[in-house]
C-alpha cells in the first residue's frame, strides 16, 4: 500500500516570523489547537513542530486504515494544515530541548527557534509492561501510523495473532488483523471487556459480538512472558496457560510523554501539571491533550484535549475562561458495534443513592442504562444504536433534570424522550453536542450557519464538527435543513421487481376472483387437479408452511450474531426471493380463493401479511430517494402492521391443518 508523504523542508527560515506561538506535536489535539489560534487570530505567528516522517493524520481512524477500510486520503484530509505566509511547519523534526530562559526550542539538528508563547501538545505512547520476551521479533505496539506501517506489513505473515489488552484499541486491532483469516485472541487480565467503561451486562453483548467475528478471547489473567528465542513462538499468563502465535499486539494503556517538560524543569506528576487555564509552572508554557495532567487527572481521549486547547487559546488572547475537567464520555463502534459510556457506569455504587434503570433487548443487541442522582442523570451506558443519545449526553453534562413519568418511558421503551420530541436536531438545546469527538454543539453548528455556512463542508471547516469519524454528518445536513437520506440497498432493482410482484399478486389474491375450478372434464388440461388432487394439495401445503417457517428463520437470521457468514444485506435478499416462492405456492394451493369461515380469515390475514411484506421491500428500495426521519417513521409503522397480521396466522393455520386431517 502506498502512502503519500509530505514533508516540510527543515530549511525554511523561521527567524522572519517575529513573536511566534510555538505548538509541538501534530496530533488531533495540536491541530485542533492550531486552528482554534488561527480562528482567534489569523494573522498570528505561528510555528509547528511534528516529529513524524509524513503530513498529520488522524489517529482515530488508524484501525479502519489497517483492516484497509480507508485510504490515506481520508485519514488526512481533516487534518490539513493551511499554506499561508504566518505559518510555519516541520515534519519529521524533533524538538529535544527547552530554554526556558532563553525563551527557544532546540531540535535534534541543535537549531533554536524563539517563542513568544509555547504550546505543548505532546500526547503519549504505548505502554509496554517489563516482562520477559518483549524485545523479540513480533512484538508491536498499534498506536501511531508507524506501528500501522509495521502491522501492514506483518498482516499477510501472521497465522495467529495475541492482542494483550482489551480496550477499544485492542479490539479494534484485533478485527483489522482478521483481514487475511489470521486467527486472532486477545487477552486481558480483566473478567470482563472495557471494564473501565461498561458495566457486566453491556460488555456482555460486546463479548458475543467479538465471538461472533471469529475473535477469540482469553479474560482473567493478564500476560506472564512472550515466548521464543529470537522471534515470538507463543506467551504465557500467570495461569500458567501458554498460548502458541507468531505475533503479539501489545495494547496494554499509555504513558503520557513528560520527557521534555522534566528536563525542561517543568513541574510534571503523571503528567505535565496544568492550572484551570493550562498553563504549566512556567508563565509562558502550555500544556494541552494526553501529556497534560489536570487536577490529579490525564485524559486519555481526544475530546477532552480539544477542549483544553480552546481554554490554553483564549487565554493567551486575556479572555476569562477556565478548564475545569471533562466527563469521561466513549462514544465509537468498537468492532462495528455502536457503544457508548459517560459519567458514572454504577459500578460499585449505592443503588439506594444512584439509582439504575435498565433497558434490554438482547436479541436486539441493545442495551442502555441511565444513572439518577436525585432526579438528574448523572451516566449512561449503551450498547447498540441509541436516536436520542445526543441528548441523553447533553442532559449529563448539564445535570437536567428528569421527570417520573420520562424514567417510566425509559423502562418501557428505552427512551427518556419520544422520536418526535428528539428527530429535529434544529430544535435540540444549543448545549446538545452533536459531534462528541471534537466536542462541537448545536448552538456551534447554528452559530455558523448564521454568519454563512450554507454547506456541511464550511460547517466542518469552521467548527471542526464531522472531521473525526464522520457520524454526525447526517445531523448538520438536517440542521442545515438537508433531505437526510438513506442507504441505497444492494442489488435494487432485482429487489423491487420481486417486492413489485409479490405486491400485485397479493392484490390480486384479495381483491380479484379467485381461479375457478374446470367446468369441464373434456379439457386437456385439468388445472384444478391441483386442489382435488389429495397428494398435490399436501405438498403444495407444506410448502407453504415450510417456505413460511424458512421466511422467519430468515428474518431472525438478519438480526442474530451467529449468523455471521452473510451479510445482512443478502439475508434480506433471501427474505424477498422466499416471498415470491410463498407466492407460487400460495397460488398453487388456493388459486387464490379466499375462502369462507376460518379458512377465509387464514388467507385473508395470510395474504394481508405477504402484502405488507412486498410494500415493505418496495418502500427499502426507494429509501435512498427519501428524508432518513421519514423513511424510519414508515418502516416502523410496516413493522408493526407485519407483526399484527402474523400473530394469528400461526393458530388459525394450526386449526386448518387439524381440520383437514380430522375430516
Amino acid at each position: 500500500m502506498n502512502i503519500a508523504v509530505h514533508l516540510v523542508e527543515d530549511e525554511v527560515e523561521d527567524m522572519s516570523l517575529e513573536h511566534p506561538i510555538v505548538i509541538v506535536g501534530t496530533g488531533p489535539v495540536g491541530i485542533k489547537t492550531l486552528t482554534t489560534l488561527l480562528a482567534e487570530s489569523p494573522d498570528k505567528n505561528i510555528i509547528v513542530y511534528g516529529d513524524e516522517p509524513w503530513e498529520p493524520y488522524n489517529r482515530v481512524k488508524l484501525s479502519s486504515f489497517l483492516a484497509g477500510e480507508i485510504d490515506w486520503a481520508d485519514l488526512t484530509d481533516s487534518q490539513k494544515i493551511p499554506e499561508i505566509k504566518n505559518l510555519v511547519q516541520h515534519q519529521n523534526c524533533k524538538i529535544t530541548k527547552i530554554d526556558k530562559d532563553k525563551k527557544v526550542v532546540i531540535d535534534e539538528l541543535g537549531r533554536e527557534q524563539k517563542y513568544e508563547k509555547l504550546i505543548l501538545a505532546l500526547g503519549s505512547r504505548p505502554h509496554i509492561p517489563g516482562i520477559e520476551g518483549v524485545e523479540l521479533d513480533g512484538v508491536y505496539t498499534f498506536r501511531d501510523m508507524t506501528d500501522t506501517n509495521r502491522l501492514l506489513a506483518r498482516q499477510t505473515k501472521s497465522r495467529t495473532t495475541v492482542i494483550v489488552g482489551g480496550g477499544v484499541l485492542g479490539l479494534e486491532a484485533g478485527k483489522a488483523m482478521l483481514k487475511n483469516n489470521t486467527n486472532v485472541v486477545v487477552v486481558d487480565h480483566a473478567m470482563r471487556l472495557m471494564s473501565n467503561q461498561l458495566d457486566e451486562d453491556a460488555s456482555e453483548l460486546v463479548k458475543e459480538h467479538i465471538y461472533s467475528l471469529g475473535i477469540r478471547l482469553s479474560l482473567g489473567s493478564g500476560i506472564k512472558k512472550v515466548l521464543g528465542e529470537n522471534k515470538v513462538t507463543g506467551i504465557e499468563l500467570l495461569n500458567g496457560k501458554k498460548i502458541d502465535c507468531d505475533t503479539v499486539i501489545f495494547s496494554t494503556g499509555i504513558k503520557p510523554n513528560i520527557e521534555l517538560a522534566r528536563d525542561a524543569k517543568i513541574s510534571i506528576g503523571k503528567g505535565v501539571r496544568v492550572s484551570d487555564t493550562m498553563l504549566t509552572s512556567d508563565p509562558d508554557i502550555y500544556a494541552v491533550g494526553e501529556c497534560a495532567e489536570h487536577r490529579n487527572i490525564v485524559y486519555g481521549l481526544v475530546a477532552p484535549g480539544f477542549e483544553q486547547a480552546k481554554v490554553a487559546v483564549a487565554d493567551i488572547f486575556g479572555k476569562k475562561t477556565n478548564y475545569t475537567g471533562s466527563i469521561m464520555a466513549t462514544q465509537l463502534k468498537v468492532v462495528g458495534m455502536p457503544v457508548f459510556s459517560m459519567g458514572r457506569t454504577g459500578e460499585g455504587e449505592s443503588k439506594s443513592i444512584f439509582v439504575q434503570y435498565i433497558y434490554s433487548k438482547p436479541e436486539k443487541g441493545l442495551y442502555r442504562k441511565i444513572i439518577i442522582f436525585r432526579n438528574r442523570v448523572v451516566g449512561a451506558i449503551s450498547v447498540g444504536n441509541w436516536d436520542t443519545l445526543h441528548r441523553v449526553q447533553e442532559s449529563i453534562t448539564k445535570n437536567r433534570y428528569i421527570w417520573p413519568w420520562q424514567l417510566k418511558r425509559f423502562s418501557k421503551m428505552g427512551d427518556l424522550w419520544s422520536l418526535e420530541q428528539s428527530k429535529k436536531v434544529s430544535q435540540w438545546p444549543a448545549s446538545a453536542i452533536v459531534c462528541n469527538c471534537m466536542n462541537v454543539s448545536r448552538g456551534q453548528c447554528s452559530k455558523a450557519i448564521s454568519t454563512g455556512c450554507s454547506s456541511v463542508e464550511e460547517i466542518m471547516q469552521s467548527t471542526s464538527a464531522s472531521t473525526v469519524c464522520g457520524g454526525c454528518r447526517p445531523l448538520i445536513s438536517e440542521l442545515l435543513g438537508g433531505v437526510v437520506k438513506a442507504e441505497k440497498i444492494k442489488a435494487v432493482k432485482s429487489f423491487m421487481f420481486y417486492s413489485l410482484l409479490t405486491s400485485i399478486a397479493m392484490l390480486a389474491a384479495l381483491f380479484l376472483p379467485g381461479l375457478m375450478y374446470n367446468p369441464s372434464a373434456e379439457v386437456n388440461f385439468q388445472w384444478d387437479q391441483l386442489w382435488r388432487n389429495g397428494l398435490i394439495k399436501q405438498v403444495t401445503g407444506y410448502s407453504i408452511l415450510g417456505m413460511t417457517l424458512f421466511g422467519l428463520l430468515i428474518s431472525l437470521a438478519k438480526r442474530w450474531k451467529k449468523f455471521s457468514f452473510f451479510q445482512f444485506s443478502v439475508w434480506r435478499y433471501l427474505h424477498v426471493l422466499i416471498g415470491v416462492f410463498i407466492v407460487i405456492a400460495l397460488f398453487s394451493h388456493t388459486g387464490f380463493r379466499l375462502g369462507n369461515n376460518l379458512n377465509g380469515m387464514l388467507m385473508v390475514l395470510f395474504s394481508g401479511l405477504i402484502l405488507v411484506g412486498g410494500i415493505y421491500g418496495l418502500f427499502m428500495s426507494l429509501q435512498h430517494k427519501l428524508d432518513g426521519v421519514f423513511v424510519n417513521r414508515v418502516r416502523g409503522y410496516l413493522n408493526w402492521t407485519h407483526l399484527l397480521l402474523f400473530w394469528p396466522v400461526p393458530v388459525l393455520l394450526s386449526f386448518h391443518v387439524l381440520k383437514t386431517y380430522y375430516f
